[in-house]
C-alpha cells in the first residue's frame, strides 16, 4: 500500500462514483478533490466535516466510496469506520492521513478499512479507489453467484426430497452417497445409508446395475423383493447412469426406487379372477347338462325300481344306481356354486346364531382329538344371505382346517362385525372395499399353506392331498358362495403355524339388501 504500487492499471468504475469525504481541513478537502480529478476518477464528492453531517449521508445508502482523515476534532477515524460497517458493511472506506503510523495503518486495515494513503502520496488516491471500487464489484459479483448456487442447491435438494418413491446416488463402486428422505424412511435400521455398498439392500440388483449400467452405459429396470420397515415388499428398481454434463464421463448410477407390491397383488388377484370366471363359466355350463343327464337317470332309476318286484335282488343294484346319481348331483352343485349360478333363498338371519347352532354338529365331525373355540362378539352380525348355503361355507372351511391338523388340536370360528376403512381398501386392494362387514373367521393351528400355493388355492379340482382323499372342490364352492353374496376371502398363512380363512360378508342397508 506505499507508492510503489502508484503505476498499477486498474479499469474504472463502470459508472459516476458517489464519494463521501469526511475531512475537517478545506485545504486538505480541496486537494484530494483535485487529485481524483487529475486521476480520472469520474465522480460527485460530497465533503463533510461533523459526525451528524456524515451519518445522515451515510445513511441514505447510495455511498459508493468513504474518504476519511484519521484524527478529526469531534469524530475519530476508526469511530467513522465502524459507522461505515455498521449502515454499510460492503462500502469500500479509505483512510487519507498524514499523521496515521504504519501500526495504527495495519490496525486499520483490520478493524474493516479498505485502503490507506498517506497525504505525502496523493498521487495514489485515484488508483486506490479504482481498485477498492473494483475488490468490491467483484466481491459482489460473487456473492450474487453462490446466492445463485445455493438457490440452485436448495432448489435440487427440494426437489429430491420431494419425491415420493426412492431415489439413490451411487458412486463408481456402488457406494451410496446421496439418498432422499423416502429410502431413510424404508430402511430406519440401516441409517446412515450414505457410505453403505448398494449390494447390502440388494444384491442382485447391484450386480445388474453394474454390469448393465456402470460397465455399459446402459439403463436397466430390476424387479427384487426388498425387507423393509414397511414388512416385505416387490420393488422396481430404474438405474440410470450417472454423467457429469461438462466432462461427459460416468461418475455412477441413479436409482429410482418404486414400491410395486400394492400393484403386483393386484395384478395377481385380477388374473385369479379372471381364470376363476372363466373356469366358473365352464364349470357352470358342465354342471347344467350333466345335471340334466344325472336327473334323467335318477328318474329312470325310481321307474326301473317300481317295475321290479319287491324281493327282486336287483333292488340293491338300482339303489347303488340311485347313491351314484345322488353323488353326481351334489357335484354339480357344488360347480353350480362356483359358477355362481345357484338360486339363492335370501334372508336376513344372524350369522352368531346360525353358527351356535352348527357347534355339535361340527364337534362331532372333527372328532375327539380337536377342540372347537368359538369367539363370537357381543355386537349384532347379521347378514343378507342363503341359510344353507352359508352353512355349507363354514362347513367345508371347518374340514379344510381338519385336515391341515392330522394331529388333532384346536379349531377356532370367529364371528366378529368389522368396518373396512377407505384407507385400508385402498391400502390392500380389490377385492377389499370400504364399509361395514361381517367377518366369519376359521382358525387352524396346522401346517400352514406354502406362498407358491397360495394364488391357487380357490382352483377347481386343484388339492394338495393324496389321490383319493378329495375333490378339489371344497375351497371352490366356498369361493363362489362368498362371491354371490357379495362378499370375499382373505387367507393369511405362515408354513408350520396355521392359517386363518377370513369371510367378509356386507351388512344389509336398511331397506333389507347389502
Amino acid at each position: 500500500m506505499d507508492a510503489t504500487r502508484a503505476n498499477e492499471t486498474v479499469p474504472p468504475p463502470a459508472k459516476r462514483l458517489k464519494i463521501l469525504h469526511l475531512e475537517d481541513n478545506p485545504t486538505d478537502a480541496l486537494l484530494v478533490r483535485e487529485m481524483l480529478s487529475a486521476e480520472c476518477v469520474d465522480c460527485d464528492l460530497v465533503v463533510v466535516s461533523e459526525p451528524d453531517e456524515f451519518e445522515r449521508e451515510l445513511a441514505q445508502g447510495d455511498v459508493d466510496v468513504v474518504i476519511s482523515d484519521y484524527s478529526l476534532p469531534h469524530y475519530c477515524g476508526t469511530e467513522a469506520l465502524q459507522r461505515t460497517r455498521a449502515l454499510g458493511p460492503e462500502t469500500p472506506f479509505i483512510f487519507v492521513s498524514g499523521s496515521i503510523g504504519e501500526e495504527r495503518a495495519v490496525e486499520a486495515v483490520r478493524l474493516g478499512a479498505t485502503d490507506y494513503v498517506m497525504k505525502e502520496h496523493l498521487r495514489r488516491l485515484g488508483l486506490a479507489v479504482r481498485r477498492a471500487v473494483e475488490a468490491a464489484e467483484s466481491a459482489r459479483r460473487r456473492r450474487e453467484a453462490e446466492t445463485r448456487l445455493e438457490e440452485e442447491r436448495d432448489f435440487l435438494v427440494d426437489v429430491f426430497s420431494s419425491v415420493q418413491d426412492g431415489l439413490v446416488v451411487l458412486d463408481a463402486d456402488l457406494k451410496i452417497v446421496r439418498t432422499n428422505s423416502t429410502m431413510e424412511k424404508l430402511f430406519p435400521d440401516r441409517m446412515p445409508l450414505v457410505g453403505r455398498a448398494a449390494g447390502g439392500l440388494c444384491p442382485a440388483a447391484a450386480e445388474q446395475i453394474r454390469t448393465a449400467t456402470l460397465r455399459d452405459g446402459q439403463p436397466a429396470q430390476i424387479v427384487c423383493a426388498l425387507e423393509t420397515a414397511l414388512g416385505p415388499g416387490e420393488f422396481s428398481v430404474f438405474a440410470y447412469p450417472l454423467v457429469e454434463r461438462r466432462s461427459g464421463r460416468q461418475t455412477g448410477a441413479l436409482l429410482y426406487v418404486r414400491d410395486v407390491t400394492a400393484e403386483r397383488r393386484l395384478q395377481q388377484q385380477l388374473f385369479q379372477s379372471q381364470k376363476m370366471e372363466s373356469i366358473g363359466q365352464l364349470a357352470g355350463g358342465v354342471a347344467h347338462d350333466f345335471n340334466n343327464i344325472l336327473q334323467a337317470i335318477l328318474g329312470f332309476a325310481d321307474v326301473l325300481a317300481a317295475e321290479i318286484a319287491a324281493d327282486d335282488p336287483a333292488h340293491a343294484d338300482v339303489a347303488e344306481i340311485r347313491q351314484a346319481t345322488e353323488r353326481g348331483i351334489a357335484l354339480t352343485r357344488q360347480l353350480l356354486a362356483i359358477s355362481r349360478k345357484q338360486v339363492l333363498a335370501v334372508e336376513d338371519l344372524d350369522l352368531k346364531e346360525r353358527v351356535g347352532q352348527m357347534g355339535n354338529m361340527l364337534q362331532r365331525l372333527l372328532g375327539k382329538t380337536f377342540e372347537l373355540r368359538c369367539e363370537f362378539s357381543a355386537a349384532p352380525a347379521v347378514v343378507h344371505g342363503d341359510a344353507n348355503q352359508l352353512e355349507q361355507i363354514l362347513l367345508n372351511l371347518v374340514v379344510n382346517a381338519r385336515d391341515a391338523m392330522p394331529a388333532g388340536g384346536a379349531i377356532s370360528i370367529g364371528v366378529q362385525p368389522r368396518e373396512v376403512a377407505a384407507a385400508e381398501a385402498a391400502r390392500r386392494g380389490p377385492p377389499w372395499r370400504a364399509g361395514a362387514f361381517v367377518c366369519l373367521s376359521v382358525t387352524d393351528a396346522g401346517t400352514g399353506i406354502p406362498p407358491e400355493i397360495l394364488p391357487r388355492l380357490f382352483e377347481p379340482f386343484f388339492t394338495t392331498k393324496a389321490k383319493g382323499q378329495g375333490t378339489g372342490l371344497g375351497l371352490s364352492t366356498v369361493y363362489g358362495i362368498v362371491q354371490q353374496h357379495g362378499g370375499w376371502i382373505d387367507v393369511d398363512s405362515q408354513v408350520g403355524r396355521g392359517s386363518t380363512f377370513a369371510v367378509y360378508l356386507p351388512v344389509p342397508a336398511p331397506g333389507g339388501t347389502p
